[in-house]
């Protein structure tokens, strides 16, 4: 009976390396997907507060509020239409240190864009390519055909 009660349960030492590298493996899986997960998330966000902008901008415009341009287009400060909107200090979440800009034509027709580092990337009304700030390159938002 004390045989019995002194046989150890438990793994090896070789079953618990290999339990170990079956995790390593999935996690090198599984963090650059949620990376590129998160920063599609990030670009529907802009693109969102970007639609956000032009509409508040459009209905100002329709109001009286904003004089349409006699030139092409004249850009209208964010502080213009802050207080229209929800949540006032809006701020590009895919590219740091950008800013929103919002341009209106003498037709009424609101663009809103990123830019930053005199670059410019066009969010609304036709979603275009976004930098990819790791290498530089530009890439196209979620669900976007990567047109101008």
């Amino acid at each position: 009976m004390n045989k019995k009660l002194k046989k150890k349960k438990g793994f090896t030492l070789i079953e618990l390396i290999i339990v170990i590298a079956i995790l390593g493996i999935l996690a090198l899986i599984a963090i650059p997907k949620f990376g590129s997960a998160q920063k599609d998330a990030k670009i529907k966000a802009d693109i969102a507060t970007a639609k956000t902008i032009a509409d508040t901008t459009a209905t100002l415009v329709a109001k009286g509020d904003i004089a349409l341009p006699t030139t092409e287009q004249i850009e209208i400060k964010l502080d213009t239409i802050k207080n229209e909107m929800q949540n006032g200090d809006h701020k590009p979440q895919a590219l740091e240190g950008g800013s929103f800009k919002v341009y209106v034509d003498k037709d009424g027709n609101v663009t809103v864009k990123v830019e930053k580092d005199n670059a410019k990337y066009t969010l609304y009304p036709k979603a275009g390519k976004y930098p990819d700030e790791a290498d530089g390159t530009a890439t196209t938002q979620p669900g976007t055909n990567g047109s101008n």
